[in-house]
């Protein structure tokens, strides 16, 4: 060992004469220096941080996204279980006014939303009607029943423009400003809305549907997507019910057209059968050879045939009126004259009935370019609709007048009347008032339709209304003025059965002529007759006169045949009376009444003379 000593006296130890060299300077087995190895050992740890860093922010990236993946499928079935309970809440429901109302609570509920409506797309309006609506007053109802494309609102504005508009805060939109809705936006609170247009899966717009907010309100992106959803459904709802009713409204039309086919036919089968009873039975009189009864028995068969001559001519009248094949033939004429002669014509039905009637015509000549013929059809229609409809006795009043640049001539009559409910249709074909078991008034229902085509010919017009507080019906036509100021019976058959047993027979018809020319065969066979013409008086007449035989007439004004079969049933003193109908109707539904009201055979007009008297040869010898 050595010792030396240092400058300040110490001594400093050597051991084995090795000379001790800085730490960086040693060197380590692998041949590098000390340092070096720290520094690569420093950039192996910074690079495996880097990698554990970047693990670190993979996996972090992970959980964020499992996270945001599992409030997704969350959020999903948060969405699912809504319209999973929508769905549950419509499932049972047939009813789609009630559905369109679950629907507009469901936009509220998905939407968050305060108020809520649904409205139904109108094309030949261009408008939206209001079907249903969620916790909007009375007042807000009303006010928006009917919107229209460009109003100040958000569906006038949606309906305008073809797709969704959401408006935020009202008190800020332009198009809103200064309008009416925003006021009542305001007094009903309401002041955010969105509004939907429903479009079919075709693409034609169907309705709107609207969301409310009492605040200013941005709905989110989800709650729209779940709205679109509940448009859907609303869209395809609308679209079925609107498919639906017009399946109904033309299954109501076919039947309801099937309806008047049958009633058409059993009518016009009546109508015919009417007057050719009492001709069929006239020529039996005339063969009978009886000269004093000619006269009487011609003028009726005369009647009786202008009838079914004037029912032909009307059936025939809108026949051509529907092809277009009627031509007029306008001439100047005064409006008296043609009144005058639609008189003429109607006179006769009206004296028939007993009614009072009064006639007032301007003073001063009226002129009209109109054909004369086919004006004084049109009136004669209409005097002989109100003669028709009024009670015997009645009173029945024609007033013409000059009003504007119009003829107007009023009918008016006290009559029984028109339902409000048949005033829209009492101007078409085949439409008659009242018709029931009474069928009291004659006509297939052409008169009133042909007179409304007739006049809008002449580019004039009918009206209908019914008397405020009074019976009966007021007809008004109103004109522009012209521009300056069967097989008959064997009378043989009948002379072999003359020897029958006397009946004494009681008819009862409001059809004068027919009744008087049974009753006048009847007699000639050697019958005793009671007439009656008013079947009210029918009973007294009956426990009266005690018939062994009584011939009904079914349509008759105020008291039906089987009614009045059902009231001669009742007395004791009638109970063995034999009762048969002479009716023009003949259904099998005639016949079941007819049996059901006590009534023992059913005769349809016209009735064969070998019918009759086998009928009285059963009734006398029962």
């Amino acid at each position: 060992m050595h010792q030396a000593t240092n400058g300040r006296g110490r001594q400093k130890m050597f051991e084995n004469t090795v000379l001790s060299m800085p730490a960086a300077l040693r060197i380590n087995e692998a041949g590098l220096l000390p340092d070096e190895r720290a520094v690569d050992r420093t950039a192996e740890l910074r690079e495996a941080l880097a990698i554990v860093e970047a693990q670190k922010f993979e996996l972090e990236n992970a959980l964020r996204a499992r996270d945001e993946v599992q409030r997704q499928l969350e959020t999903e079935l948060e969405d699912a279980r809504l319209l999973h309970s929508i769905s549950s809440m419509m499932s049972d429901e047939d009813s789609a006014d009630v559905l369109y109302q679950k629907l507009v609570a469901a936009a509220t509920m998905v939407m968050r939303s305060d108020f809520g409506s649904m409205q139904r797309y109108d094309a030949d309006r261009n408008e939206l009607r209001l079907i249903a609506h969620y916790g909007l007053n009375n007042e807000a109802v009303n006010f928006w029943q009917w919107v229209c494309s460009g109003r100040a609102t958000t569906c006038g504005k949606a309906l305008e423009i073809g797709e969704r508009v959401i408006v935020s805060d009202f008190e800020v939109c332009d198009f809103l400003q200064g309008s009416e809705d925003l006021l009542m936006f305001r007094k009903a609170g309401v002041r955010a809305a969105q509004s939907t247009p429903l479009m079919t899966r075709n693409g034609h717009l169907v309705g709107m549907i609207t969301t409310h907010w009492s605040r200013s309100y941005q709905p989110r992106e989800r709650d729209l997507r779940l709205f679109d959803i509940i448009a859907r459904q609303a869209a395809d709802l609308i679209e079925r019910a609107t498919s639906a009713e017009a399946l109904r409204q033309q299954a109501e039309r076919l039947l309801e057209a099937d309806r008047y086919k049958d009633e058409f036919l059993a009518t016009l089968a009546h109508e015919l059968r009417n007057p050719l009873a009492p001709i069929q039975t006239g020529l039996t009189v005339l063969r009978m050879g009886k000269p004093e009864q000619a006269g009487r028995v011609l003028g009726m068969m005369e009647r009786q045939l202008g009838h079914m001559v004037r029912l032909i001519d009307d059936l025939l009248d809108v026949s051509r009126i529907s092809r277009g094949m009627v031509t007029l033939k306008p001439t100047r004429t005064s409006l008296a004259s043609v009144i005058e002669s639609a008189v003429e014509t109607s006179r006769p039905l009206i004296n028939a009935a007993n009614h009072r009637f009064t006639v007032s015509v301007p003073g001063n000549a009226v002129w009209l370019d109109v054909d004369v013929t086919r004006i004084a059809q049109v009136i004669s229609n209409l005097l002989n609709n109100a003669a028709k409809y009024t009670p015997q006795g009645g009173h029945i009043e024609l007033v013409a007048e000059v009003v504007g640049n119009e003829a107007v001539v009023h009918i008016i009559d006290n009559g029984i009347g028109i339902p409000p409910a048949m005033l829209p249709r009492i101007f078409e074909l085949f439409t008659q008032v009242n018709r029931a078991d009474e069928r009291s008034q004659s006509g297939l229902g052409v008169g009133l339709a042909l007179a409304k085509h007739l006049t809008e010919m002449h580019g004039g017009r009918i009206e209908v209304a019914i008397r405020e507080g009074q019976a009966g019906s007021v007809f008004t036509l109103s004109l522009p003025l012209a521009d300056c100021l069967a097989v008959t019976t064997d009378v043989d058959q009948a002379q072999t059965r003359a020897d029958n047993p006397v009946a004494r027979i009681l008819i009862v018809d409001d059809n004068a002529d027919a009744a008087e020319t049974l009753a006048m065969l009847l007699e000639e066979l050697g019958h005793a007759t009671c007439v009656v013409l008013e079947s009210p008086k029918a009973l007294a007449a009956a426990l009266a006169f005690r018939p062994d035989v009584a011939f009904l007439d079914i349509g008759m004004p105020q008291l039906n045949g089987f009614d009045l079969a059902r009231q001669l049933r009742e007395h004791a003193a009638l109970k063995d009376v034999y009762l048969a109908t002479l009716s023009g109707w003949g259904t099998e539904d005639d016949r079941a009444k007819s049996r059901s009201a006590g009534i023992d055979h059913h005769l349809t007009k016209p009735v064969m003379l070998n019918e009759v008297l086998d009928l009285l040869t059963l009734a006398v010898r029962r």
